[in-house]
Protein backbone atom coordinates (compact mmCIF):
# COMPACT_ATOMS: atom_id res chain seq x y z
CA UNK A 1 0.00 0.00 0.00
CA UNK A 2 1.58 3.21 -1.06
CA UNK A 3 2.10 5.78 2.24
CA UNK A 4 2.81 9.39 2.51
CA UNK A 5 6.26 10.76 3.63
CA UNK A 6 5.54 11.67 6.75
CA UNK A 7 6.98 14.91 7.70
CA UNK A 8 6.46 18.30 9.59
CA UNK A 9 3.46 20.46 8.02
CA UNK A 10 1.71 23.16 9.33
CA UNK A 11 -2.13 22.26 10.85
CA UNK A 12 -4.75 23.97 8.52
CA UNK A 13 -5.77 25.64 12.05
CA UNK A 14 -2.39 27.34 12.08
CA UNK A 15 -2.72 28.31 8.80
CA UNK A 16 -6.00 29.79 9.36
CA UNK A 17 -5.22 30.99 12.80
CA UNK A 18 -2.25 33.08 11.16
CA UNK A 19 -4.09 34.39 8.33
CA UNK A 20 -7.10 35.52 10.73
CA UNK A 21 -4.64 37.19 12.98
CA UNK A 22 -3.02 38.90 10.13
CA UNK A 23 -6.51 40.34 8.74
CA UNK A 24 -7.34 41.56 12.37
CA UNK A 25 -3.93 43.27 13.17
CA UNK A 26 -3.56 44.92 9.57
CA UNK A 27 -6.78 47.59 10.20
CA UNK A 28 -5.56 48.03 13.92
CA UNK A 29 -1.94 48.58 12.84
CA UNK A 30 -2.96 51.22 10.20
CA UNK A 31 -5.40 53.08 13.02
CA UNK A 32 -2.69 53.09 15.21
CA UNK A 33 0.07 54.33 12.52
CA UNK A 34 -2.26 56.81 11.79
CA UNK A 35 -2.92 58.07 15.30
CA UNK A 36 0.79 57.78 16.06
CA UNK A 37 1.56 59.57 13.06
CA UNK A 38 -0.98 62.24 13.87
CA UNK A 39 0.23 62.81 17.42
CA UNK A 40 4.12 62.53 16.59
CA UNK A 41 3.10 65.29 14.28
CA UNK A 42 1.45 67.55 17.08
CA UNK A 43 4.82 66.98 19.54
CA UNK A 44 7.00 67.61 16.78
CA UNK A 45 4.91 71.10 15.89
CA UNK A 46 4.95 71.75 19.97
CA UNK A 47 8.64 71.51 21.01
CA UNK A 48 9.18 73.70 17.82
CA UNK A 49 7.31 76.44 19.46
CA UNK A 50 8.65 75.92 22.66
CA UNK A 51 12.24 76.22 21.25
CA UNK A 52 11.05 79.47 19.48
CA UNK A 53 8.97 80.89 22.46
CA UNK A 54 12.09 80.39 24.29
CA UNK A 55 14.16 82.40 22.03
CA UNK A 56 11.79 85.13 21.61
CA UNK A 57 11.17 85.17 25.29
CA UNK A 58 14.91 86.58 26.17
CA UNK A 59 14.90 89.05 22.97
CA UNK A 60 11.43 90.07 24.44
CA UNK A 61 13.23 90.37 28.03
CA UNK A 62 16.51 91.84 26.74
CA UNK A 63 14.58 95.12 24.96
CA UNK A 64 12.49 95.10 27.66
CA UNK A 65 15.40 95.88 30.25
CA UNK A 66 17.23 98.30 27.73
CA UNK A 67 14.14 100.72 28.56
CA UNK A 68 13.52 99.67 32.51
CA UNK A 69 16.26 97.02 33.70
CA UNK A 70 14.12 96.40 37.10
CA UNK A 71 10.34 96.18 36.49
CA UNK A 72 7.86 96.79 39.17
CA UNK A 73 5.18 95.07 36.97
CA UNK A 74 3.92 91.72 36.49
CA UNK A 75 3.18 88.47 38.53
CA UNK A 76 6.74 87.75 40.82
CA UNK A 77 8.08 84.44 40.74
CA UNK A 78 7.60 81.63 43.18
CA UNK A 79 10.94 80.76 44.82
CA UNK A 80 10.33 77.07 43.08
CA UNK A 81 10.27 78.39 39.72
CA UNK A 82 13.25 80.76 40.56
CA UNK A 83 15.17 77.64 41.28
CA UNK A 84 13.76 75.99 38.38
CA UNK A 85 14.80 78.81 36.56
CA UNK A 86 18.52 78.72 38.23
CA UNK A 87 19.56 75.63 36.81
CA UNK A 88 21.83 74.87 34.16
CA UNK A 89 19.56 73.54 32.01
CA UNK A 90 15.76 73.62 32.02
CA UNK A 91 14.24 71.89 29.41
CA UNK A 92 9.84 71.82 29.04
CA UNK A 93 9.18 68.75 27.34
CA UNK A 94 6.32 68.66 25.10
CA UNK A 95 3.58 67.05 26.28
CA UNK A 96 0.69 67.06 23.87
CA UNK A 97 -1.13 63.84 23.45
CA UNK A 98 -4.41 63.59 21.25
CA UNK A 99 -4.86 59.51 22.60
CA UNK A 100 -6.39 61.22 25.05
CA UNK A 101 -8.68 63.70 23.55
CA UNK A 102 -6.69 66.66 24.34
CA UNK A 103 -8.29 68.91 21.55
CA UNK A 104 -9.76 72.08 23.33
CA UNK A 105 -12.09 74.72 21.45
CA UNK A 106 -11.25 76.98 18.92
CA UNK A 107 -9.25 80.18 20.52
CA UNK A 108 -11.51 82.94 21.78
CA UNK A 109 -11.18 86.28 20.29
CA UNK A 110 -9.30 89.19 21.85
CA UNK A 111 -11.27 91.30 24.58
CA UNK A 112 -10.92 94.97 22.83
CA UNK A 113 -9.96 97.16 25.89
CA UNK A 114 -9.00 100.77 26.05
CA UNK A 115 -6.04 100.77 28.49
CA UNK A 116 -3.03 102.58 27.04
CA UNK A 117 0.25 100.35 26.79
CA UNK A 118 2.94 101.30 29.38
CA UNK A 119 5.93 103.08 28.10
CA UNK A 120 8.66 100.43 28.15
CA UNK A 121 6.16 97.91 26.29
CA UNK A 122 5.01 100.77 23.39
CA UNK A 123 9.15 101.39 23.19
CA UNK A 124 9.48 97.75 22.21
CA UNK A 125 6.37 97.75 19.83
CA UNK A 126 7.55 98.26 16.41
CA UNK A 127 10.76 96.32 17.24
CA UNK A 128 8.96 92.86 18.05
CA UNK A 129 6.79 93.48 15.60
CA UNK A 130 8.99 93.81 12.76
CA UNK A 131 11.36 91.01 14.35
CA UNK A 132 7.90 88.30 13.92
CA UNK A 133 7.00 89.56 10.69
CA UNK A 134 10.03 88.33 9.49
CA UNK A 135 10.42 84.90 11.71
CA UNK A 136 6.84 84.01 10.57
CA UNK A 137 7.59 84.01 6.61
CA UNK A 138 10.69 81.08 7.50
CA UNK A 139 8.53 79.37 10.28
CA UNK A 140 4.99 80.20 9.27
CA UNK A 141 4.17 80.10 13.15
CA UNK A 142 2.10 83.18 14.51
CA UNK A 143 3.72 85.41 16.83
CA UNK A 144 1.93 87.41 19.63
CA UNK A 145 3.98 89.45 22.07
CA UNK A 146 1.80 90.34 26.07
CA UNK A 147 2.56 92.60 28.57
CA UNK A 148 1.95 91.67 31.80
CA UNK A 149 -1.96 92.59 31.99
CA UNK A 150 -2.22 90.05 28.25
CA UNK A 151 -2.86 92.51 26.40
CA UNK A 152 -1.10 92.49 22.98
CA UNK A 153 2.14 95.18 22.65
CA UNK A 154 3.17 93.19 18.97
CA UNK A 155 2.53 90.41 16.82
CA UNK A 156 3.29 88.96 13.23
CA UNK A 157 -0.27 90.50 12.10
CA UNK A 158 -2.50 92.50 12.91
CA UNK A 159 -4.23 91.43 15.84
CA UNK A 160 -4.91 93.79 19.20
CA UNK A 161 -6.64 93.38 22.45
CA UNK A 162 -6.72 91.25 25.04
CA UNK A 163 -6.00 87.58 25.74
CA UNK A 164 -5.91 87.68 29.36
CA UNK A 165 -8.97 85.25 29.65
CA UNK A 166 -7.38 82.54 27.40
CA UNK A 167 -5.80 79.93 29.95
CA UNK A 168 -2.94 79.14 28.66
CA UNK A 169 -1.96 82.43 28.48
CA UNK A 170 -2.92 83.04 32.11
CA UNK A 171 -0.96 80.37 32.96
CA UNK A 172 1.91 81.72 31.05
CA UNK A 173 1.74 85.18 32.95
CA UNK A 174 1.65 83.59 36.42
CA UNK A 175 5.23 81.79 35.13
CA UNK A 176 4.63 78.50 34.08
CA UNK A 177 4.58 77.37 29.86
CA UNK A 178 0.96 76.98 28.75
CA UNK A 179 0.88 74.40 25.85
CA UNK A 180 -2.53 73.30 23.91
CA UNK A 181 -4.10 71.65 21.06
CA UNK A 182 -7.04 73.80 20.01
CA UNK A 183 -9.66 73.48 17.14
CA UNK A 184 -9.33 75.90 14.02
CA UNK A 185 -11.97 78.50 14.25
CA UNK A 186 -12.21 78.19 10.14
CA UNK A 187 -13.81 74.76 9.66
CA UNK A 188 -17.07 75.78 8.56
CA UNK A 189 -15.45 77.60 5.38
CA UNK A 190 -13.13 74.60 4.74
CA UNK A 191 -13.47 72.88 1.57
CA UNK A 192 -12.11 70.32 -1.19
CA UNK A 193 -9.40 72.51 -2.88
CA UNK A 194 -8.09 74.02 0.80
CA UNK A 195 -4.01 72.99 0.46
CA UNK A 196 -2.58 70.25 2.35
CA UNK A 197 -0.80 72.48 4.68
CA UNK A 198 -3.96 73.88 5.93
CA UNK A 199 -5.99 70.89 6.00
CA UNK A 200 -5.54 69.68 9.58
CA UNK A 201 -8.05 70.31 11.71
CA UNK A 202 -6.31 71.60 15.16
CA UNK A 203 -3.53 74.19 15.64
CA UNK A 204 -0.96 73.91 18.77
CA UNK A 205 -0.79 76.90 21.15
CA UNK A 206 2.21 77.72 23.45
CA UNK A 207 2.33 80.52 25.78
CA UNK A 208 5.50 81.14 27.26
CA UNK A 209 6.49 83.41 29.97
CA UNK A 210 9.01 86.33 30.00
CA UNK A 211 10.79 86.70 32.91
CA UNK A 212 12.72 89.34 33.88
CA UNK A 213 14.31 89.97 37.75
CA UNK A 214 12.31 87.30 38.88
CA UNK A 215 9.15 89.17 37.45
CA UNK A 216 7.18 87.91 34.67
CA UNK A 217 6.88 90.62 32.81
CA UNK A 218 4.71 89.69 29.96
CA UNK A 219 4.36 86.47 27.60
CA UNK A 220 5.31 85.18 23.73
CA UNK A 221 2.20 83.62 22.80
CA UNK A 222 2.87 81.19 19.13
CA UNK A 223 0.43 79.35 17.18
CA UNK A 224 1.14 76.68 14.73
CA UNK A 225 -1.20 74.14 12.62
CA UNK A 226 0.56 70.83 12.22
CA UNK A 227 2.02 68.79 8.99
CA UNK A 228 -1.01 66.92 8.38
CA UNK A 229 -0.69 63.20 7.61
CA UNK A 230 -1.91 63.37 4.13
CA UNK A 231 1.00 65.80 3.44
CA UNK A 232 3.35 63.66 4.87
CA UNK A 233 2.14 60.77 2.85
CA UNK A 234 2.78 63.08 -0.15
CA UNK A 235 6.53 63.98 0.93
CA UNK A 236 7.19 60.61 1.36
CA UNK A 237 5.28 59.22 -1.33
CA UNK A 238 8.73 57.30 -3.05
CA UNK A 239 9.14 55.29 0.11
CA UNK A 240 5.61 54.81 0.65
CA UNK A 241 5.35 53.74 -2.65
CA UNK A 242 8.37 51.01 -2.19
CA UNK A 243 6.42 50.10 0.58
CA UNK A 244 3.07 49.40 -1.32
CA UNK A 245 5.15 47.61 -3.57
CA UNK A 246 6.37 45.38 -0.89
CA UNK A 247 2.64 44.92 0.51
CA UNK A 248 1.78 44.23 -2.65
CA UNK A 249 4.38 41.20 -3.31
CA UNK A 250 3.96 40.03 0.60
CA UNK A 251 0.13 39.44 -0.50
CA UNK A 252 0.54 38.14 -3.43
CA UNK A 253 3.08 35.49 -1.83
CA UNK A 254 0.48 34.84 0.94
CA UNK A 255 -2.10 34.54 -1.88
CA UNK A 256 0.42 31.99 -3.46
CA UNK A 257 0.93 30.34 -0.01
CA UNK A 258 -2.45 29.35 0.96
CA UNK A 259 -2.58 28.11 -2.77
CA UNK A 260 0.26 25.98 -2.47
CA UNK A 261 -0.58 24.98 1.23
CA UNK A 262 -4.36 24.27 0.99
CA UNK A 263 -5.90 25.22 -2.30
CA UNK A 264 -3.58 23.43 -4.62
CA UNK A 265 -3.41 19.98 -2.81
CA UNK A 266 -7.53 20.07 -2.35
CA UNK A 267 -7.96 20.86 -6.07
CA UNK A 268 -5.58 17.52 -6.63
CA UNK A 269 -7.64 15.74 -4.33
CA UNK A 270 -10.75 16.34 -5.99
CA UNK A 271 -9.19 15.21 -9.20
CA UNK A 272 -8.38 12.03 -8.03
CA UNK A 273 -11.30 11.04 -6.12
CA UNK A 274 -12.69 11.81 -9.99
CA UNK A 275 -10.90 9.57 -11.41
CA UNK A 276 -11.15 7.07 -8.86
CA UNK A 277 -15.06 7.41 -9.30
CA UNK A 278 -14.79 7.21 -13.02
CA UNK A 279 -12.14 4.35 -13.03
CA UNK A 280 -9.75 6.31 -14.42
CA UNK A 281 -7.18 5.08 -12.08
CA UNK A 282 -8.20 2.27 -9.45
CA UNK A 283 -5.59 3.37 -6.77
CA UNK A 284 -4.42 7.30 -7.31
CA UNK A 285 -0.85 7.83 -7.00
CA UNK A 286 0.04 10.15 -3.52
CA UNK A 287 -0.38 14.19 -4.71
CA UNK A 288 3.52 15.11 -4.97
CA UNK A 289 2.86 18.55 -2.47
CA UNK A 290 -0.16 18.19 0.47
CA UNK A 291 1.19 21.46 1.75
CA UNK A 292 -0.88 21.23 5.64
CA UNK A 293 -0.46 18.30 7.70
CA UNK A 294 -4.54 17.79 7.62
CA UNK A 295 -4.27 17.33 3.59
CA UNK A 296 -1.60 14.68 4.34
CA UNK A 297 -3.60 12.55 6.23
CA UNK A 298 -6.63 12.98 4.14
CA UNK A 299 -4.11 12.34 0.89
CA UNK A 300 -3.42 8.96 2.96
CA UNK A 301 -6.33 7.93 3.65
CA UNK A 302 -7.80 8.27 0.04
CA UNK A 303 -5.21 6.29 -1.25
CA UNK A 304 -6.01 3.59 1.35
CA UNK A 305 -9.37 3.74 0.56
CA UNK A 306 -8.83 3.37 -2.68
CA UNK A 307 -6.40 0.59 -2.10
CA UNK A 308 -8.46 -1.21 -0.27
CA UNK A 309 -11.33 -1.12 -2.50
CA UNK A 310 -9.11 -2.24 -5.27
CA UNK A 311 -7.85 -4.98 -3.14
CA UNK A 312 -11.05 -5.97 -2.15
CA UNK A 313 -12.61 -6.02 -5.73
CA UNK A 314 -9.94 -7.44 -7.29
CA UNK A 315 -10.39 -10.89 -4.38
CA UNK A 316 -14.12 -10.09 -5.37
CA UNK A 317 -13.75 -11.00 -9.36
CA UNK A 318 -10.85 -13.81 -8.46
CA UNK A 319 -12.91 -15.30 -5.96
CA UNK A 320 -15.92 -15.45 -8.03
CA UNK A 321 -13.95 -16.91 -11.11
CA UNK A 322 -12.34 -19.92 -9.47
CA UNK A 323 -15.96 -20.50 -7.35
CA UNK A 324 -17.36 -20.79 -11.06
CA UNK A 325 -14.94 -22.35 -12.60
CA UNK A 326 -14.61 -24.55 -9.05
CA UNK A 327 -18.13 -25.18 -8.63
CA UNK A 328 -18.92 -26.03 -12.55
CA UNK A 329 -17.09 -29.49 -12.13
CA UNK A 330 -19.52 -30.89 -9.60
CA UNK A 331 -22.89 -28.99 -11.28
CA UNK A 332 -21.64 -31.13 -14.35
CA UNK A 333 -21.23 -34.33 -12.38
CA UNK A 334 -24.58 -33.91 -10.25
CA UNK A 335 -26.52 -32.93 -13.30
CA UNK A 336 -25.36 -36.40 -15.00
CA UNK A 337 -25.62 -38.52 -12.49
CA UNK A 338 -29.13 -37.18 -12.07
CA UNK A 339 -29.83 -37.88 -15.65
CA UNK A 340 -28.82 -41.13 -15.54
CA UNK A 341 -30.49 -41.82 -12.53
CA UNK A 342 -33.80 -40.77 -13.98
CA UNK A 343 -33.28 -42.73 -16.78
CA UNK A 344 -32.31 -46.11 -15.05
CA UNK A 345 -34.57 -48.70 -13.64
CA UNK A 346 -35.86 -47.59 -9.61
CA UNK A 347 -35.46 -50.91 -8.73
CA UNK A 348 -31.40 -50.40 -9.94
CA UNK A 349 -28.98 -51.93 -7.82
CA UNK A 350 -25.28 -53.12 -7.29
CA UNK A 351 -22.03 -51.28 -7.46
CA UNK A 352 -23.13 -48.23 -10.73
CA UNK A 353 -25.82 -47.04 -9.03
CA UNK A 354 -24.07 -46.94 -5.20
CA UNK A 355 -21.13 -44.98 -7.56
CA UNK A 356 -23.77 -42.32 -8.55
CA UNK A 357 -25.01 -41.81 -5.39
CA UNK A 358 -21.75 -41.62 -3.85
CA UNK A 359 -20.53 -38.74 -6.83
CA UNK A 360 -23.77 -37.08 -6.24
CA UNK A 361 -23.46 -37.14 -2.12
CA UNK A 362 -19.88 -36.24 -2.45
CA UNK A 363 -19.22 -33.65 -5.19
CA UNK A 364 -22.63 -31.72 -2.98
CA UNK A 365 -20.24 -31.69 0.07
CA UNK A 366 -17.19 -30.50 -2.04
CA UNK A 367 -20.19 -27.62 -3.44
CA UNK A 368 -20.88 -26.90 0.24
CA UNK A 369 -17.46 -26.63 1.53
CA UNK A 370 -16.99 -24.20 -1.14
CA UNK A 371 -19.20 -22.02 -0.22
CA UNK A 372 -18.52 -22.63 3.28
CA UNK A 373 -14.98 -21.55 2.98
CA UNK A 374 -16.47 -17.76 0.63
CA UNK A 375 -18.55 -16.88 3.72
CA UNK A 376 -15.60 -17.68 5.87
CA UNK A 377 -13.56 -15.37 3.80
CA UNK A 378 -16.28 -12.70 3.44
CA UNK A 379 -16.65 -12.59 7.11
CA UNK A 380 -12.91 -12.09 7.66
CA UNK A 381 -12.31 -9.62 5.27
CA UNK A 382 -14.12 -6.96 6.81
CA UNK A 383 -12.61 -7.86 9.80
CA UNK A 384 -10.87 -4.51 11.28
CA UNK A 385 -10.15 -5.57 15.08
CA UNK A 386 -6.70 -4.84 15.84
CA UNK A 387 -6.63 -5.15 19.74
CA UNK A 388 -3.75 -7.33 20.73
CA UNK A 389 -4.93 -10.49 21.96
CA UNK A 390 -3.15 -13.53 24.13
CA UNK A 391 -1.68 -16.04 22.23
CA UNK A 392 -2.73 -18.33 24.75
CA UNK A 393 -6.46 -17.40 24.80
CA UNK A 394 -6.35 -18.07 20.86
CA UNK A 395 -4.86 -21.96 20.94
CA UNK A 396 -7.52 -22.51 23.67
CA UNK A 397 -10.35 -21.24 21.58
CA UNK A 398 -9.05 -23.21 18.27
CA UNK A 399 -7.56 -26.50 19.67
CA UNK A 400 -10.92 -27.31 21.42
CA UNK A 401 -12.31 -29.33 18.09
CA UNK A 402 -9.35 -30.98 17.57
CA UNK A 403 -8.89 -33.48 20.15
CA UNK A 404 -6.63 -35.99 18.09
CA UNK A 405 -4.12 -32.93 17.81
CA UNK A 406 -1.53 -32.46 20.77
CA UNK A 407 -0.43 -28.66 20.70
CA UNK A 408 2.76 -27.80 22.44
CA UNK A 409 2.92 -24.21 23.32
CA UNK A 410 6.43 -22.83 24.10
CA UNK A 411 6.13 -19.25 24.42
CA UNK A 412 5.70 -16.10 26.93
CA UNK A 413 2.48 -16.44 28.59
CA UNK A 414 2.05 -13.16 28.06
CA UNK A 415 2.83 -13.61 24.60
CA UNK A 416 -0.25 -11.58 22.33
CA UNK A 417 -0.70 -11.06 18.30
CA UNK A 418 -1.94 -8.27 16.57
CA UNK A 419 -4.89 -10.00 15.70
CA UNK A 420 -8.66 -10.07 17.44
CA UNK A 421 -9.85 -13.31 19.42
CA UNK A 422 -11.86 -14.66 15.96
CA UNK A 423 -9.18 -13.39 14.09
CA UNK A 424 -6.52 -15.91 15.82
CA UNK A 425 -8.61 -18.57 16.17
CA UNK A 426 -9.38 -18.75 12.74
CA UNK A 427 -6.01 -18.92 11.82
CA UNK A 428 -5.00 -21.37 14.05
CA UNK A 429 -8.21 -23.39 12.93
CA UNK A 430 -7.26 -23.68 9.50
CA UNK A 431 -3.51 -24.26 10.48
CA UNK A 432 -4.49 -27.66 12.67
CA UNK A 433 -7.17 -28.64 10.43
CA UNK A 434 -4.04 -28.63 7.35
CA UNK A 435 -1.65 -30.42 9.94
CA UNK A 436 -4.39 -33.17 10.64
CA UNK A 437 -5.27 -33.72 7.55
CA UNK A 438 -1.84 -34.37 6.36
CA UNK A 439 -1.34 -37.10 9.56
CA UNK A 440 0.19 -34.88 11.89
CA UNK A 441 -0.10 -35.80 15.68
CA UNK A 442 1.72 -32.81 17.44
CA UNK A 443 1.67 -29.41 16.88
CA UNK A 444 4.68 -26.85 18.52
CA UNK A 445 4.49 -23.76 18.44
CA UNK A 446 7.18 -21.10 19.43
CA UNK A 447 7.61 -17.38 19.44
CA UNK A 448 10.78 -15.73 18.23
CA UNK A 449 11.43 -11.99 19.70
CA UNK A 450 14.16 -11.17 16.98
CA UNK A 451 12.03 -11.74 13.94
CA UNK A 452 8.72 -11.51 15.66
CA UNK A 453 7.56 -14.08 14.01
CA UNK A 454 5.31 -17.49 15.64
CA UNK A 455 6.73 -20.73 14.33
CA UNK A 456 3.91 -23.56 14.16
CA UNK A 457 5.52 -26.68 13.53
CA UNK A 458 3.81 -30.20 12.80
CA UNK A 459 4.98 -33.92 12.46
CA UNK A 460 2.82 -34.72 9.31
CA UNK A 461 3.68 -35.23 5.78
CA UNK A 462 5.10 -32.17 5.01
CA UNK A 463 4.87 -29.80 1.93
CA UNK A 464 7.07 -30.51 -1.08
CA UNK A 465 9.35 -27.84 -2.16
CA UNK A 466 7.30 -26.85 -5.00
CA UNK A 467 4.39 -26.47 -3.86
CA UNK A 468 5.39 -24.06 -1.08
CA UNK A 469 5.37 -21.09 -2.89
CA UNK A 470 1.50 -21.92 -3.25
CA UNK A 471 0.11 -22.61 -0.31
CA UNK A 472 -1.56 -19.05 -0.12
CA UNK A 473 -3.21 -19.52 -3.76
CA UNK A 474 -7.03 -19.82 -3.51
CA UNK A 475 -8.49 -22.66 -4.81
CA UNK A 476 -5.04 -24.63 -4.80
CA UNK A 477 -5.20 -28.11 -3.27
CA UNK A 478 -3.12 -31.20 -3.12
CA UNK A 479 -6.31 -33.78 -1.39
CA UNK A 480 -9.19 -32.31 -4.46
CA UNK A 481 -9.65 -36.32 -4.37
CA UNK A 482 -10.32 -35.90 0.05
CA UNK A 483 -12.48 -33.23 -0.51
CA UNK A 484 -9.92 -30.13 0.22
CA UNK A 485 -11.20 -26.61 -1.51
CA UNK A 486 -7.93 -25.18 -1.37
CA UNK A 487 -9.32 -22.20 0.69
CA UNK A 488 -7.95 -22.55 4.32
CA UNK A 489 -4.38 -21.25 4.14
CA UNK A 490 -6.14 -18.58 1.72
CA UNK A 491 -8.21 -17.46 4.38
CA UNK A 492 -5.45 -17.38 6.76
CA UNK A 493 -3.24 -15.44 3.96
CA UNK A 494 -6.26 -12.86 3.83
CA UNK A 495 -6.30 -12.46 7.71
CA UNK A 496 -2.78 -12.01 8.92
CA UNK A 497 -2.77 -9.36 5.39
CA UNK A 498 -4.88 -7.23 7.07
CA UNK A 499 -2.65 -6.94 10.05
CA UNK A 500 0.30 -6.22 8.00
CA UNK A 501 1.72 -9.65 8.37
CA UNK A 502 2.37 -12.68 6.29
CA UNK A 503 2.90 -16.81 5.90
CA UNK A 504 5.28 -18.49 4.46
CA UNK A 505 6.15 -22.50 4.88
CA UNK A 506 9.36 -22.89 5.41
CA UNK A 507 11.57 -26.06 4.20
CA UNK A 508 12.09 -28.47 6.59
CA UNK A 509 13.22 -32.19 6.43
CA UNK A 510 10.60 -33.19 8.38
CA UNK A 511 6.74 -32.59 9.02
CA UNK A 512 5.66 -28.86 7.55
CA UNK A 513 6.94 -25.39 9.83
CA UNK A 514 4.77 -22.23 8.80
CA UNK A 515 6.17 -18.68 9.85
CA UNK A 516 3.88 -16.17 10.79
CA UNK A 517 5.92 -12.85 10.57
CA UNK A 518 4.31 -9.91 12.25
Amino acid sequence: MLKVARKWRPSLALVISMVCLCLVALPIVGVLGARLSSNQFARETERSLLAQAAVFAEVYAKAFAEHQPSPQVGHEMSPEHIAFLAQDYHPIPPKLDLFHGQVSPPRPDPVTTSDEVDPPYAKISDELSHLAAKAKKTTLSGYLFLDHSGQIIASSGSMAGSFAHVPEVAQALRGDTGTLLRYRDDQTKRHVMNSLSRDTSYRVFVAHPVVLENRVIGAVYLSRTPMDLRKFLFQERYTLGLLAIFMVLSAALVGALLWRLISRPIHDLSRQSRDVASGVKQVPSPVPHYGVQELADLGDNVVSMASTLSERSAAIETYTTHVTHELKSPVTAIIGAAELLADSNPDMAGDRYKKLVSNIQEEGQRMNALLGRMRELARVSVQTDRTPTLLSDMVAAASIEFSDLEVNLQVDPDTCLPLSKDQGQIVLHHLFQNALQHGATEVTMTFDIVSNSLLIADNGSGISQKNRARIAEPFFTTRRDAGGTGMGLAIVAAILDQAGARIEALPVETGATFRLEF
